[in-house]
């Protein structure tokens, strides 16, 4: 067996794609259970060093430790449930051509541990989510896919000087060896990588200030999809961030520099969405301030924070993840996402789920958003942090207004149009919402593994052989 399957298995199902086109929904339920099943496998042999032909600092190396793996089990969770929502879709089906090497560019991602190797999966993970904004092919999604690119483009010229500068001045590309050489390079070399690396990452995990971008790519992209770049992609760039700079063991000074910026990113995500009128933008809002809250924490070098931020991680995953789907039903008989189409639709079910997603986010118990958030803010307080606590709690005030001001508009205003919900996504949703349930009730098993991934993260790469 080898970690290498995690990213040939989805590229080899979209290159073969013209033998088995009018299968491409089925295949695709069955490539990510697949991969889920060699997730399986790999679970009680963690952590997983591997060299991909030779053995040296310039080697392709993959990676799969006890952080890695949290983040590739969800991205493969997710995108098997986004699988089976799809596979209804019979005008559609050329999607998982584009889905498969998406999950792909993901996974590589998270497994990779060589910096060039995560500029190529970068870059497929990048031009597949540009496909994706424009796949309702009208003006408003064609105009969102250029933006991103363009956007996107900028990301990748800050990550190749990155590359470039450590690569010129230390000969290697493995994560460990740079790692171990990074603190003899010049001050301000160090300085220029970090700050490439920031504006690099920082677009793609759309931190303020980089994150002026992404409502409208929301507001353009098809709301499922929109799923997939809130409950996936952006953590997928926030987790290499850290990766990396835990392994260059940065100063603590530029850790608190990031506090601030995820701090600042929180509340400004937050006052933002207060003012939306549209729920996909609200919700893209609402994602970029749950994205500062995480970087605020992942920032704290605290293993009691990072474990709270992990545990929100998952579960801010999967609420969001119940929200757009939600929200496809919604739009799909509305016509529309608008806080008006919210207020007069007519279906307890749907509102029911879209409330446990609010109370979720807003950290309200018994659901699991209240775990994620309390242990947090308990890790902020060991640490003395007591102005972080009460900044995190004034800003969640905000994002309570909104939200129940949703709640409170749909429960006030006269019902236009009942919506009638298909089989298959009513038991998805519902298993989703009992999932968030179930966490907030019985979250210890998951807080263990979120805390070793905590330490693993925290600790950097260190399984490579120099």
């Amino acid at each position: 067996m080898s970690l290498i399957y995690f990213i040939a298995i989805p590229l080899l199902a979209s290159f073969l794609t013209p033998f088995y086109k009018q299968y491409l929904r089925i295949v695709s339920v069955v490539i990510n259970l697949l991969l889920a099943a060699l997730a399986l496998y790999y679970y009680n042999r963690i952590p997983v060093d591997e060299a991909v032909s030779f053995d040296s600092p310039l080697a392709i190396r993959f990676l799969l430790d006890h952080a890695s793996f949290l983040f590739m089990a969800l991205f493969i969770a997710v995108m098997l449930y986004f699988a089976l929502y799809s596979i209804r879709e019979k005008s559609s089906s050329d999607i998982f051509v584009v889905t498969n090497i998406f999950t792909a560019g993901v996974l590589g991602l998270v497994l990779s541990a060589d910096i060039f190797n995560i500029y190529i999966f970068f870059e497929i993970a990048s031009i597949s989510a540009y496909i994706l904004t424009g796949l309702n092919r009208d003006k408003r999604g064609y105009a969102g896919a250029i933006k991103y690119m363009i956007v996107g483009a900028v990301a990748s010229v800050f990550l190749l000087l990155a590359i470039m500068l450590i690569y010129l001045n230390l000969g290697y590309l493995t994560l460990a060896s740079i790692g171990a050489g990074f603190h003899t390079l010049d001050r301000d070399i160090q300085y220029l990588v970090l700050l490439s690396l920031f504006v690099g990452f920082g677009i793609k995990a759309e931190i303020l200030p980089l994150n002026f971008w992404v409502a409208d790519i929301y507001q353009a992209t098809p709301t499922r999809i929109a799923a997939l770049f809130s409950a996936i992609l952006s953590k997928a760039y926030l987790f290499l961030f850290f990766h990396i700079l835990y392994t260059l063991k940065v100063d603590a000074s530029a850790l608190l520099f990031l506090t601030a910026i995820g701090m600042l990113s929180f509340a400004m995500a937050e006052l933002s969405a207060l003012k939306s009128r549209d729920l996909k933008r609200i919700f893209a809002y609402s994602t970029l301030g749950q994205l500062g809250l995480l970087f605020l924490a992942l920032s704290s070098a605290d293993t009691t924070v990072i474990s709270g931020a992990l545990f929100l991680v998952l579960i801010h995953a999967v609420t969001k993840l119940m929200l757009f789907f939600a929200l496809d039903l919604m739009e799909q008989r509305m016509k529309s996402t608008a806080i008006e189409a919210f207020a007069g639709f007519k279906s307890g079910f749907l509102f029911a789920v879209f409330a446990i997603g609010f109370l979720s986010l807003l950290g309200i118990p018994p659901f699991a958003g209240f775990i994620a958030k309390l242990t947090i803010l308990k890790g902020f307080a060991a640490m003395g942090a007591y102005w972080t606590v009460g900044a995190v709690l004034t800003i969640s005030l905000v994002e309570a207004t909104y939200f129940f001001r949703l709640l409170s508009a749909h429960q006030r205003s006269p019902k236009t149009a009942e919506i009638q919900i298909p089989l298959l996504p009513k038991i998805m949703l519902s298993l989703l919402a009992l999932a968030i349930l179930y966490f907030g009730l019985f979250p210890q098993g998951l807080l263990d593994f979120c805390t070793a991934a905590a330490q693993t993260l925290m600790q950097g790469v260190l399984h490579v052989t120099l």
